[in-house]
C-alpha cells in the first residue's frame, strides 16, 4: 500500500512549528498539531533539511508493461482477422516482446490507444471499379453551386430482403476506421421475402414512390420512369432545368431503357 500524499501546506506548516526557535514544537507535539503521523513530519523535516523543497518529488509508480515502441507494434497488429479477438493479438504481440502479458492488459492498452469494440457496420459490397466511378462523379461535379443542385433528382431503389440468419459481428476498430474495408460487413442477399421501393428526391420536393416484389429489370425500370417519373416531374416547376440523376445498375443502362 502506498504512503499517504501530505499538502505542501501542511508539510510547510509542520516545518515552521518544528524550527520556530524558542517556542519550537517537538515532532510529537507538530504530529498531534496537523493530525498526521510522526513518521511524516521525520520525513518532512529530513527532507527539507536536505533540500530545502516542501513538495514531494512527483512518483514514477508502475513500470509501462508496453514502451511506446510496442505501443506502434501493436496498433499495427489490430488489422484484419486479428480486429475479432484480444487473445488473437495477445498471442502475436507476445512472440515479439520480451516479457509476455495478458490478454487484459492487451484490452487495456487498446481501450488506451482509442480503440472500441464495436459491431462490424453493415454496408453493401462495391468494387474497386464502383468505387473509381464515385469518385470520378463527384470531381466532375465538385463546380456546383447549391442553386444547381436544388435542380438535380437524385433516384435509387433498394431491395430489403427478409434474411433467414441474422448475425452480428463485432471487432476492435477506433472511430476514425469506422469505413475502412476491414470494419465494415458486407451484406449479400439471401433466401426469404423481398420487397422493393424506387424513388427520388430533390431541392423541390420528392418523386412518387414505386413498391415492387419482382425483380428489378430494364422492363420494370421503363414503367417506373414513363409513370412515377414522369408524373412527378409534371408537378416541378420550371421542368427544363431539372437533371435526373442515377447510377449505373444494369437496368439503368439496358438497351430498352437506353431506346425506348
Amino acid at each position: 500500500m502506498g504512503k499517504k500524499v501530505i499538502d505542501p501546506y501542511i508539510r510547510t506548516q509542520a516545518v515552521a512549528l518544528y524550527n520556530n526557535g524558542k517556542i519550537s514544537m517537538s515532532m510529537d507535539e507538530v504530529a498531534k498539531q496537523l493530525n498526521i503521523s510522526k513518521c511524516c513530519v521525520f520525513n518532512t523535516i529530513k527532507k527539507h533539511s536536505e533540500t530545502d523543497e516542501y513538495v514531494e518529488k512527483k512518483r514514477s509508480g508502475r513500470p509501462k508493461k508496453l514502451g511506446e515502441r510496442d505501443q506502434r507494434y501493436l496498433k499495427r497488429l489490430v488489422k484484419g482477422e486479428n480486429r475479432l479477438s484480444v487473445s488473437k493479438i495477445t498471442r502475436d504481440l507476445n512472440q515479439s516482446i520480451l516479457e509476455p502479458i495478458s490478454s487484459r492488459t492487451v484490452f487495456n492498452y487498446l481501450k488506451k490507444l482509442g480503440y472500441e469494440y464495436k459491431v462490424k457496420l453493415k454496408k453493401q459490397w462495391l468494387s474497386s471499379k464502383d468505387r473509381e466511378q464515385r469518385v470520378a462523379w463527384c470531381k466532375k461535379y465538385a463546380h456546383f453551386s447549391k442553386h444547381d443542385w436544388r435542380n438535380v433528382i437524385f433516384s435509387d431503389e433498394s431491395t430489403f430482403y427478409v434474411l433467414e440468419r441474422k448475425n452480428q459481428v463485432k471487432i476492435w476498430r477506433t472511430d476514425e476506421e469506422r469505413l475502412h474495408p476491414d470494419c465494415i460487413q458486407q451484406v449479400n442477399t439471401g433466401r426469404g421475402e423481398k420487397l422493393g421501393i424506387w424513388g427520388g428526391i430533390s431541392g423541390r420536393g420528392t418523386t412518387e414512390t414505386r413498391i415492387f416484389n419482382e425483380n428489378m429489370n430494364g422492363s420494370v425500370y421503363c414503367e417506373v420512369l414513363s409513370n412515377e417519373l414522369k408524373r412527378s416531374m409534371n408537378k416541378f416547376q420550371d421542368k427544363a432545368k431539372l437533371i435526373f440523376q442515377q447510377d449505373l445498375a444494369p437496368w439503368h443502362t439496358s438497351h430498352i431503357v437506353t431506346t425506348k
